[in-house]
């Protein structure tokens, strides 16, 4: 890794994390084949990657030439769907890679490379209505028929609809762009603004956004164990986990958030009239008392679950994984472990190396426990001062956020130019999932337990 990141801070530095590289550069980075891969897309003049050096994002981009740029999935597998995303979207080729196949535009798009200046009208009809008005809201997670992948039913022209905006009118549609992130992904691009800005956010805020996160967390695990229940008909344990998302669901009513955390992340920080110490409260002491009934019941599951799609730990490596998926294949990481709350370390849920279903499962209920004692201690020192971080760097116009969601990490790039998004890229954890998805599918029913599993949503990974 280190040779790969040397070779990329090598080149022009025009953001605190951001290098521009020459095609030779951008050819050596690639041939160095180390990395620990996050994202990938391009506009209509770069190619983008960004990765993760230890603890510090760094990323890198180079000019397309002709359309075109050297493939990164020659040596990362896990950025062959991004690039062909980026074929579709911009019309960019990627050369030597592993795939060119369409992976959004199947035929039916009114023009060709949509998003591009290079644009052409095509032959087909425009595709229905019905995806360009909707947004994600809870799409089951089945975009499979008979082991193949689907591709391009979820997408919506999200990124269209974000581009030249300002920050504060796109923060809406990103915050509704995927159902198990209404906290997650807002809060990734919040982080990015803050940081293209130089702002720095007050303890109180840090704390509130800590608590949704935390909150979205318990819920979406909870809502993720209910299917798997009843997927594999354990109805009293799908009974319970439902109930418990609903507790949470009234509480946040109650308290006055919405029911699924939708437009809590605003440009001031948090909604309005949002008791968030007596939510966090309010949640622990409702859920902690259940878990010992959920945990007899999932016990029983084990038998259901094991063996089931199994992501060994060297292939949650090769393709880059993340979130609780690479954590149930051992890898460790957790972005909340940089934070700098340290009133209770999160990730004490840890990892396993089964890899399989049962792995997933019981981090599941692990990190549902973990989630409710961070609750607990930090609305009951909310606000508290802590060391004081590193000044943001200031006057670049670009930032990157990452948040921990429920699946898996969220990433957010933004570049603003005359106070509108210029540059932007969301990379929900779906979209590294779906690398691995091909070897998983078997063409029979297993196939909707296995993406329920992984808590797989094709919004996320096709927006």
């Amino acid at each position: 890794m280190t040779t790969m990141i040397a070779r990329i801070r090598s080149g022009e530095r025009i953001a605190p994390f951001h290098h521009a590289l020459d095609e030779t550069q951008w050819r050596a980075m690639i041939a160095a084949r180390a990395g620990w891969f996050i994202a990938h897309w391009c506009d209509d003049s770069r190619a983008y990657v960004l990765f993760l050096d230890q603890e510090t994002p760094v990323m890198a981009s180079t000019p397309l030439i002709e359309g075109r740029y050297f493939a990164l999935s020659s040596v990362l597998p896990a950025a062959s769907w991004p690039e062909r995303i980026a074929q579709d979207l911009w019309g960019c080729l990627p050369l030597g890679a592993i795939e060119t196949e369409p992976a959004l535009d199947r035929g039916g798009w009114a023009s060709i490379a949509p998003l591009s200046r290079r644009s052409v009208p095509s032959d087909h009809a425009p595709p229905s209505a019905a995806f360009g008005t909707a947004l994600q809201t809870d799409m089951p997670p089945f975009a499979w028929e008979m082991g193949q992948v689907i591709p391009g039913a979820a997408h919506r022209g999200f990124l269209q609809g974000v581009l030249g905006r300002k920050p504060e009118e796109a923060l809406r549609l990103i915050g509704r762009s995927v159902s198990s992130a209404f906290v997650a992904a807002p809060l990734a691009y919040t982080q990015a603004i803050e940081q293209a800005l130089g702002i720095v956010p007050s303890a109180a805020l840090r704390d509130a956004r800590i608590m949704l996160a935390e909150i979205e967390r318990i819920t979406v695990h909870c809502r993720d164990m209910a299917l798997m229940a009843r997927l594999t008909g354990f109805t009293l344990l799908a009974s319970h986990a439902a109930l418990a998302e609903d507790l949470c669901a009234e509480l946040c009513l109650h308290h006055g958030a919405t029911r699924r955390l939708t437009d809590t992340i605003t440009p001031d920080g948090i909604a309005s009239g949002i008791d968030i110490c007596a939510l966090a409260h309010g949640i622990h002491d409702a859920l902690m008392p259940r878990l010992a009934v959920i945990e007899g019941l999932h016990a029983r599951m084990a038998e259901s679950l094991e063996g089931l799609g199994v992501i060994t730990p060297g292939r949650a490596e090769a393709h880059c994984l993340g979130g609780l998926v690479a954590r149930a294949s051992g890898r460790s990481f957790d972005l909340r472990q940089l934070e700098d709350d340290m009133r209770h370390v999160p990730g004490r849920a840890g990892s396993r190396l089964g890899g399989d279903g049962w792995a997933r499962q019981c981090l599941r209920l692990d990190e549902i426990r973990d989630s409710l004692r961070r609750l607990e201690r930090v609305a009951a020192a909310f606000g508290a001062p802590l060391p004081q971080a590193e000044p943001i760097a200031t006057g670049s116009g670009e930032g990157i956020g990452a948040v921990e969601g429920p699946h898996g990490e969220i990433w957010c790039w933004v570049r603003l130019r005359d106070s509108c998004l210029d540059g932007f890229m969301l990379r929900d954890p779906a979209l590294a999932t779906l690398s691995v998805l091909p070897s998983l599918m078997r063409g029979s029913w297993e196939d909707r337990l296995v993406l329920a599993s992984l808590g797989y949503d094709p919004g996320g990974a096709e927006q």
